[in-house]
């Protein structure tokens, strides 16, 4: 910075021209104080940069005509340097006919007992002052994408609470951070972080609370001493040590969530309005992940009704079902009396319906245990071409009604193995049988490879075939190629579903392969060991 006229040499209220000429010229501010801290002297540099005229200026007193200054540590830097003629520096910020201007200041006592006041050339500091505004934005933004890529790869709701408290405590320089959740009347602390923790999972209610207050206004509020701001729940609070609080409503599709909060020690600053605006910004992003998340967890409800419901119709159903076999099964075999040939065929015809309807009822049960988790693995060692063999003996009855070959294909080497045989064999049937319903004419091959560690059954068919497009959603639950299966060929669409689930349980996967009016290829990869089985 420039020297002020009295380190010149120049007596800044000499009437001389050369004085004054000298002081104008400088391209800094310059102004004298006298003890009374009235104005004594200003040059034209001060009145332009101060934007004050000479004439307004001169005789009045400094901190009237320029209230600017009592921004500290401005007024504090000036007045010491009175005291003890210390020469001083800081910057200082001022507006000016409604524009922001900041100048870098120096303070010196002169030979009179007065004080010399000098301001820079605004524009410089201004502009990094701007800068500096410009660079916190860029970071805050970039905190903020930040926090949006990492809630999109949290899957869940306890880590997504406590990332959003991190990001509020952080983006707002808070010593803590929490999430209420919210009803009509009452609120509990979800998730906490820092300070805030001594008050996880506190209950209370509404009434007078600053959480009321910023739902009722659906926008950020703040205490500055929570502690003793006299609220209705500020002595809940009083083992946490809790200064200034800030807290957001969490609103997403016209509906409050809950809030969000963050809060200082009792010897910190109140928060300011910059940090207000970036905790709403938050609580928005925070208010659309959990209104997801609340979707998640009501379709995983649903989800678990729809198990439930499933298991109990199935269970009742399939009492009475098994009664009906059993009195077909006594028709049959002709206890009560001689039947004719034509009842006969009626009661195998009404066989195969029971046996269908049985078959549909135990892959509900099946899907509704897996869903349930209530699936265990048990391991045992058995030979690769037994298995084919008794898969095709199940399906084998099926395939004749329809005049199909069962075409079994094992190698002359016996392939032992280890796995759970009874959800294999479970597989393999659901497989093979598949195979028989969409095959019209032709065979069903099963057959039985070893590929290193892993030992492969493939079902191959000479039915009608998958198209490309329609594999993708093959495995679905309660899926089917298309509509008119459904009704041509029946069933639940829930077989290939438990199969890839089984098969993943015993550590295996199912492979396909097919081609409309080709026939399909259906391969269960399985290795040759389990591996050991966690629920």
């Amino acid at each position: 910075m420039r020297p002020g006229g009295a380190e010149l040499g120049l007596r800044p209220d000499d009437d001389t021209i050369d004085a004054r000429a000298v002081m104008d010229a400088l391209g800094d501010g310059v102004a004298v104080l006298d003890a009374g801290w009235r104005v004594r002297y200003m040059n034209a540099a001060w009145e332009r940069i101060l934007g004050v005229a000479r004439s307004s200026a001169l005789g009045r007193g400094f901190w009237d005509t320029y209230p600017g200054f009592l921004v500290e540590p401005g007024a504090a830097m000036i007045r010491a340097t009175a005291a003890d003629g210390a020469t001083r520096r800081f910057d200082l910020e001022h507006n000016v006919s409604g524009e922001l201007r900041a100048y870098g200041v120096r303070v010196a006592r002169d030979r009179t007992g007065g004080v010399v006041v000098s301001v820079s050339r605004a524009f410089a500091t201004l502009r990094s002052v701007r800068d500096k505004a410009l660079e916190e934005r860029i970071e805050e933004n970039e905190s903020l994408h930040a926090l949006a890529r990492q809630m999109s790869e949290v899957a869940d709701s306890a880590e997504l609470l406590a990332l959003l408290c991190d990001a509020a405590a952080s983006l707002c320089r808070g010593h803590g951070a929490a999430v209420l959740r919210t009803t009509d009347t009452d609120a509990e602390v979800i998730a906490a972080v820092g300070i805030a923790q001594k008050v996880d999972g506190l209950k209370f209610s509404l009434a007078g609370s600053l959480a009321q207050e910023v739902i009722v206004k659906r926008d950020a509020a703040s205490v500055d001493d929570f502690g003793h701001s006299g609220r209705p729940r500020a002595q809940l609070f009083g083992d946490a040590q809790i200064g200034p609080v800030l807290m957001a409503p969490l609103i997403a599709h016209d509906r409050v969530l809950g809030t969000l909060a963050v809060m200082r020690d009792v010897l910190s600053i109140p928060f300011s309005a910059r940090e207000a605006q970036r905790l709403s910004v938050i609580a928005d992003h925070a208010a659309v992940a959990l209104w997801k998340e609340q979707l998640f967890e009501q379709a995983q409800a649903g989800d678990a009704a729809k198990g439930r419901f499933l298991a109990t119709m199935s269970h009742e159903l399939r009492t009475p079902l098994t009664a009906l076999a059993g009195y077909q099964e006594l028709l049959s075999d002709q206890v009560i009396g001689p039947l004719s040939e034509a009842q006969l065929d009626v009661l195998a015809r009404m066989h195969a319906v029971t046996e269908h309807l049985a078959s549909m009822i135990e892959e509900v049960l099946a899907y509704t245990s897996l869903e349930e988790g209530r699936e265990i693995v048990r391991p045992t060692d058995f030979l690769a071409g037994d298995l084919v063999m008794a898969a095709a003996a199940v399906v084998d009855p099926a395939a004749r009604r329809k005049q199909i070959a069962v075409v079994c294909d094992a190698p002359a080497e016996p392939i032992r193995m280890t796995s759970d045989v009874d959800k294999a064999r479970q597989v393999l049937v659901n497989l093979a049988g598949n195979a028989v319903k969409f095959t019209d004419a032709g065979e069903v091959r099963l057959s039985v490879r070893r590929d290193m560690d892993e030992v492969r059954f493939a079902v191959q068919d000479t039915g009608i075939g998958i198209s490309a497009d329609d594999l993708e959603g093959l495995f679905q639950p309660f899926a089917q190629v298309e509509t008119g299966l459904t009704r041509r060929y029946g069933g639940t669409g829930l077989g290939l579903y438990i199969c890839r689930r089984l098969a993943g349980m015993l550590g295996g996967r199912i492979e396909v392969k097919s081609e409309p009016g080709a026939g399909s290829t259906f391969t269960l990869v399985l290795p040759t060991e389990a591996p050991a089985w966690e629920p």
